[in-house]
């Protein structure tokens, strides 16, 4: 909706290039803000932003999951996808 209204688009925080970024980058971005994106230094405090850091790399990492990150003993208890439940 946001790219009908002219605005860029939103980057994807699971792609490589925001994955192999430095956590300072990240933190810098959000403090600071890129291009079109404004800061948010005032609005949300460090350790907020810092969790937000951590959170950036959560859904990085959930995204490019393999069963290799799965410990080998609860391997046996994933489900496939589209599973019926």
């Amino acid at each position: 909706m946001v790219v009908q209204r002219g605005f860029p688009i939103p980057v994807e925080l699971s792609s490589d290039r925001v994955r192999t970024m430095p956590d300072g980058e990240v933190f810098h971005t959000i403090t600071n803000g890129v291009r079109n994106m404004p800061s948010y230094r005032k609005q949300i405090p460090e350790a907020d932003r810092w969790a937000i850091v951590t959170w950036v790399r959560v859904l990085g990492r959930s995204q490019h999951g393999s069963i290799e990150d799965v410990p080998a003993e609860k391997r046996n208890s994933i489900e496939p996808e589209g599973a019926a439940q």
